[in-house]
């Protein structure tokens, strides 16, 4: 060995060492684009009937444009939803049996909230949905809802822990698990 030379590359610590040519790892950075909040959306319909399909179709679309993975849209026979997921409610069934049969679709996902958005939701628009994910985003844990709306008729978001609740308090209502789990308010500047 003597007279051959060793060479000897310094690595920093960020290069991967796996690789047989490292590359540098990137630096946590956050991006707009980044999925760190995964979150599911719910859309419910239990009195929906074939001509509300295009509306149903438009909020699971708006849900989608949010970054909301998977989407779940509740719905009676006979309403058509296109390529949506669908759980299947009973015609004429009640707003609490919509949302048990479309969580039970969200109990395997990785998501940490679900964006329920009912089907004659009030200011169910793309801003409202973006402010209620800031909002959760900011006050993690919380259910978070639109100023000055009724729970029961406006997109709500509900974070993972409160799932439970969601399926057997609500029965009573949104305001029921709000009055248990409390409720974050997010309002809408319009300028």
């Amino acid at each position: 060995m003597a007279g051959q030379r060793q060479w000897h590359v310094p690595q920093p610590r960020h290069m991967l060492q796996t690789s047989r040519h490292p590359t540098p790892v990137a630096e946590p950075i956050t991006r707009m684009t980044t999925t760190a909040f995964s979150f599911a959306a719910l859309v419910t319909a239990p009195r929906a009937t074939p001509t509300d399909g295009p509306r149903l179709a438009e909020l699971a679309r708006m849900a989608a444009d949010t970054g909301a993975a998977p989407v779940v849209v509740a719905a009676p026979p006979g309403v058509e939803l296109g390529s949506a997921r669908v759980a299947r409610t009973r015609p004429e069934g009640t707003p609490i049996a919509a949302i048990r049969l479309g969580m039970a679709q969200l109990t395997n996902s990785v998501a940490r909230a679900v964006l329920l958005l009912p089907h004659e939701a009030d200011g169910a628009t793309l801003v409202a949905l973006l402010a209620l994910l800031d909002g959760g985003k900011r006050s993690e844990g919380a259910m978070v809802a639109l100023e000055g709306a009724a729970l029961d008729r406006s997109p709500l978001l509900v974070p993972r822990d409160a799932w439970l609740e969601l399926v057997t308090l609500g029965e009573g209502g949104m305001d029921a698990v709000a009055a248990r789990r409390g409720v974050t308010r997010v309002s809408i500047t319009r300028g």
